[in-house]
């Protein structure tokens, strides 16, 4: 057998294996001074940079020293090595009167914690007592009163656990209950809110300044429906009357004075308002044959609403 011939290496051969090694101990030593940076950032993260003070700004409800022991993050721990969000949205859950929360970090060692909080707009009978909600329908308190407060009749709700928004699954008539809320807030009418009776969601009560039952078939039309009403207590009843408001089979409305009473009971579900008319020929009736029992046309005959809230219709007895 013949001996093998070596391979002769030639000065380009040697060229490149020189300049491929030259190039991997590059690549080593770029890795080994990234690790060591990165080594000695978190080194001074962990050792320079830790929390010390914790200051609450905003609170009301809750006392900052609470605030600061409910937290994720404690003295001591580090600035940086946690997720705001996370933190922020557990203390949402657990603070339920919170609505938003704010964290800061200030170098080197301090963190501001600025909170918004909410308030109950009503209350709904559950468990004995009765769960206060915000106007977005956030769960806030379980109490033994309604703390003064609107009171929801004719819905129940399942297990809502405190800092939760209610949903289609917290309960029937749940969506009808967050759209009245919402609808009235945005109108600037949820401060006057007396009473809201879900007993049937095709004739809801909602009670406006303890004086007026508003009526309605369903929820679709709330917001055109609340501002209409709200122009005729304002610019065609006088500060003395009490009674229901509701819209006929024409999508007409009608006043019917009634007692402080008849409203409070049917906010209640106590009892049942007394049955209106249902037509603009009976409403006229009734206003013929009673002289001390008044019904009001308040529709507006058109699509126009300035027109509804100026003019006032009235049929002759038939």
């Amino acid at each position: 057998m013949g001996r093998r011939k070596r391979r002769q290496r030639t000065p380009e051969k040697m060229r490149r294996r020189a300049s491929r090694r030259q190039r991997f101990f590059h690549t080593i030593g770029r890795i080994l001074f990234l690790g060591i940076l990165l080594a000695a950032a978190i080194l001074a993260l962990t050792v320079f940079f830790k929390v010390d003070t914790i200051t609450v700004e905003g609170a009301q409800k809750y006392h900052a020293e609470e605030i600061v022991a409910g937290m994720d993050v404690k003295q001591g721990d580090n600035l940086y090595l946690w997720n705001k969000v996370k933190v922020c949205n557990a203390m949402l859950e657990k603070f339920p009167y919170l609505q938003t929360v704010q964290i800061r970090r200030h170098l080197p060692n301090a963190l501001v914690v600025t909170v918004t909080e909410c308030t109950a707009s009503v209350a709904i009978a559950s468990d004995g007592g009765y769960l206060l909600l915000s106007k977005e329908g956030k769960a806030l308190e379980q109490s033994a009163t309604n703390n003064g407060l609107p009171i929801v009749t004719g819905m129940t709700l399942s297990d809502v656990p405190l800092g939760k928004i209610l949903s289609s699954e917290s309960g029937e008539s749940a969506d009808e209950l967050l759209t009245i809320l919402q609808t009235m807030d945005a109108a600037g009418m949820l401060g006057d809110l007396s009473f809201i009776n879900l007993s049937d969601l095709h004739d809801i009560h909602i009670g406006y300044q303890k004086r007026f039952d508003i009526r309605v078939d369903s929820v679709d039309n709330l917001a055109y429906d609340l501002r209409f009403a709200q122009t005729v207590i304002e610019e065609r009843l006088s500060p003395s009357d009490i009674g229901q408001l509701y819209w006929d089979s024409q999508n007409r409305l009608h006043y019917v004075p009634d007692t402080a009473e008849n409203i409070e009971k049917a906010g209640l579900g106590l009892t049942v308002s007394p049955t209106v008319p249902n037509t603009t020929t009976e409403d006229t009736a009734q206003q013929t044959e009673e002289g001390d029992s008044q019904s009001t046309d308040a529709s507006e005959g058109s699509e126009d609403e300035e027109n509804m809230a100026d003019e006032e219709s009235a049929d002759e007895d038939a």
